[in-house]
């Protein structure tokens, strides 16, 4: 009977099991890839599909804005990151029934028969801020000679169109945030909050910024 010739020394033994590791490491450097990928769009970019803004979900594509728009969609106060922030956006169109943004639900308004008392700009309704007041526009009074008005009803807002709108209808999107149009892409532009029916959620009273809207 023959004897069994040994393997040569350079053959590596057969260990059984080892090449199921490397193909799981090379697997999770391909998902870990693919992951980081998904995420270099922040919010305001533009995409096709959701998974284009966030592989997870957690964000979605607005298609009705130009180029697809990445967001999140139900905000809060703590739901955005960091270069964006939490929107409430009222349709305006549509909307018939006037309004004076100015004077709305200001309740410490003086009014006309009210005589030498002081003009206070007074407790406010958000989203409306006393800031708005046209700085062109004179003093409050002028702006609102017959003090306070109350046309929109309680369950309605009095947007910066002059337009009441229902709250029913208010929509809450993270927006991208920005100092001047440079910082948004093509076809956008940077809008201050308290225009266009878009206003800052906040907490703090009149907090005032600027986010990237269309054109």
């Amino acid at each position: 009977m023959p004897k069994a010739v040994p393997a040569p020394t350079w053959c590596p033994p057969d260990v059984r099991g080892k090449r199921r590791p490397v193909k799981s490491a090379l697997l999770l450097v391909a998902v870990l890839a693919l992951g980081g990928f998904g995420c270099g769009k922040k919010i305001g970019d533009d995409c096709e599909t959701a998974t284009d803004c966030d592989p997870n979900g957690t964000r979605i594509c607005d298609l009705a804005q130009p180029g697809g728009y990445c967001t999140v969609l139900g905000c809060d106060e703590t739901t955005c990151p960091s270069e964006a922030t939490c929107i409430r956006y009222f349709p305006a169109a549509f909307l018939t029934k006037p309004c004076n943004p100015y004077c709305e639900d200001r309740h410490a308004l003086a009014t006309p028969d009210a005589g030498s008392a002081p003009i206070d700009a007074g407790v406010v309704t958000p989203p409306i801020c006393p800031a708005k007041f046209p700085a062109d526009a004179g003093t409050v009074s002028d702006v609102c000679p017959n003090g306070p008005t109350d046309d929109c009803t309680a369950d309605e807002v009095c947007l910066d169109s002059g337009l009441c709108a229902p709250r029913a209808t208010e929509v809450r999107y993270c927006a991208r945030v920005c100092s001047s149009n440079d910082d948004c892409r093509s076809g956008y532009v940077c809008r201050p909050t308290g225009t266009g029916g878009g206003f800052a959620l906040s907490q703090t009273s009149c907090v005032q910024t600027a986010f990237c809207a269309p054109m």
